[in-house]
Parts: structure tokens; C-alpha cells; sequence
């Protein structure tokens, strides 16, 4: 099996998604090195085809999309994209799970929504309307160009949402929640990372040795589990470092991380720079941005 990246989405202050914008692509294009790895994050991830053609290889299924025309990719799989036309224009739109599941209540124990295409199919147009809305906005330098995104996030996840909401089947148990999603491992992952799990309680909980389940997770998901978990766990704190006042302390906890120590030199290796220095970073930017 290839490289498979883990890409950490960190958007800009304020707002709930990051927009890869075409130019964007046109520059990748001109790189003699640049090639598409599979890689996966902890967000929500709409393929937008303004004009030509894009494939997408989402695990192990290709979708094609054309002019006006888009995929949703769920968080935590595993996914490429390939131009199949030289007059390709597009964009994509990453929006980070916990910036939709903060609007829920019980939040410890709400698993990451999956969407099908059976979900977005009833409101396709309206929700391509919608992203490219946030593709102008994202382009954008008037004053409420970050409220109109945000409130394209949104309008875009109460569709989605609406279709869930329909839905007659019983949701109320973690066997259904699985069902609906890809891979019970890495649900079963999502639901509980807060917790000071370990990769032989999740093996015992399905029932395997820990020296098989973590071969059986790695041929199911394409990734270590230690670092599944830690790079979950990771998202979960630079969410609460910008959008709380916790303690360094209390976020590691909050995150699942059984030891700060842990915590913080994962967070150095990531991102270059301590959980603190992270934190004073964004609230300088947040107040410069607010004069």
C-alpha cells in the first residue's frame, strides 16, 4: 500500500470551512513534482467541478463529476482526486467536523454524521448554488465575505440534515449508527477517542487480539491506528484551543490524551509550535483582525 497523508484542516479565523481555490490547482498543475496522494482528514470535503471533468477515488469506489456538478466526501476516509480534462476549473471546500457537531447536544457522545448521495440528491442544485456562493465569497474582500461563507456552511448542512431528519430508521443504537457509515472501526474510533482507549480495548471490544486487530485496521482503513487515533484526538484540540478558554491541561484531557506531555509534543511535531504559542498566535490575529 502507497503513502496516505494525513492533512490537518485549520481554517482562517472565524470560519467554518477552507476554500482551495482554482488558481490554486492552476499553480499545482505547473509543478513537475505535484501528484495527487491519497490522503485523509477530519472533515467534511465538497469536490466542486465549475467546468471539464474531475474523478475522485473515495476508499475504494470512483466517482465522476462534470461542469456543475459535485461530490461530498465524509470525514476520516480516505480519498484522492484525478483531472480527466485539460479544461478542468474547479474547487473544493473543507469543513471540519466539529464546527457541525458543535450544534448538537450531548456532544461527547455524538458520532461523526455520514452522508450518502441519497442525502444531498433531493437538493443537488441547491446546494451547488450554495457552495459556489461560498466560492465567491471566498474570493472575495468585502467586509461580510466571512459571514456570508459561514452562512453557506450552514444552509448547506440543514439540507443535509433535513433528509436525516426524514429518515425512518432507528438511529438510537451504536449497531445502527455503524451501519450507516464505512468502517465500524474507525466509527467505534470517532465515538469514543475521548476516552483513554487503548488499541487492545478496541481489539477486545471486537472481539480480536491486539496483535491481529491491528493488522485487520490497518487492511480496512489504510492507517495505523495509533496514528487514527492521536490525529483525531489532535483536531479535537485546536478546536477547543480557538474556540475555548479551557487550560492546556484540561484540552489534553478533553482531547483523550492520557498524559500532557504526550499531548503537547505531538502538537510541536504537527504544527511547529506548542499548544500556548498556537492558542497566543491566533488570538493576536483575532484581535488584529477586530481593529
Amino acid at each position: 500500500m502507497g503513502l496516505i497523508e494525513y492533512e490537518q484542516v485549520i481554517p482562517e479565523i472565524n470560519c467554518f470551512c477552507k476554500v482551495f481555490h482554482s488558481q490554486l490547482i492552476e499553480e499545482e498543475k505547473k509543478s513537475p513534482t505535484s501528484h495527487p496522494l491519497p490522503h485523509w482528514h477530519s472533515s467534511y470535503e465538497f469536490n466542486v467541478c465549475i467546468n471539464g471533468r474531475l474523478e475522485n477515488h473515495i476508499e475504494n469506489e470512483v466517482s465522476c463529476i462534470e461542469s456543475e456538478e459535485f461530490v461530498l466526501i465524509n470525514p476520516n476516509v480516505v480519498h484522492t482526486s484525478f483531472e480527466v480534462s485539460e479544461d478542468y476549473l474547479g474547487f473544493a471546500v473543507l469543513i471540519p467536523e466539529e464546527y457541525i457537531r458543535m450544534y448538537f447536544e450531548k456532544q461527547d457522545k455524538k458520532q461523526v454524521l455520514h452522508f450518502t448521495e441519497k442525502d444531498y440528491a433531493p437538493h443537488k442544485a441547491e446546494i451547488w448554488q450554495l457552495l459556489y456562493k461560498l466560492y465567491l465569497y471566498s474570493l472575495s474582500t468585502a467586509s461580510n465575505r466571512i459571514i456570508g461563507m459561514n452562512s453557506c456552511v450552514l444552509s448547506i448542512f440543514t439540507l443535509l440534515l433535513s433528509e436525516k431528519e426524514a429518515e425512518k430508521e432507528n438511529t438510537d443504537t451504536e449497531e445502527a449508527l455503524f451501519a450507516k457509515s464505512g468502517s465500524q472501526y474507525t466509527d467505534y474510533v470517532n465515538v469514543h477517542y475521548r476516552e483513554n482507549i487503548q488499541l487492545k480495548d478496541v481489539a477486545s471490544h471486537f472481539g480480536f487480539t491486539a496483535t491481529y486487530f491491528s493488522k485487520l485496521f490497518y487492511r480496512e482503513t489504510g492507517r495505523n491506528f495509533k496514528y487514527y487515533l492521536s490525529s483525531i484526538r489532535l483536531s479535537h484540540a485546536v478546536f477547543l484551543l480557538k474556540s475555548t478558554g479551557l487550560s492546556i491541561t484540561e484540552i489534553a484531557e478533553r482531547s483523550g490524551f492520557p498524559k500532557l506531555r504526550a499531548f503537547t509534543d505531538l502538537f510541536l511535531k504537527v504544527n511547529g509550535m506548542t499548544p500556548k504559542e498556537y492558542r497566543d498566535q491566533y488570538r493576536k490575529e483575532m484581535k488584529r483582525l477586530q481593529k
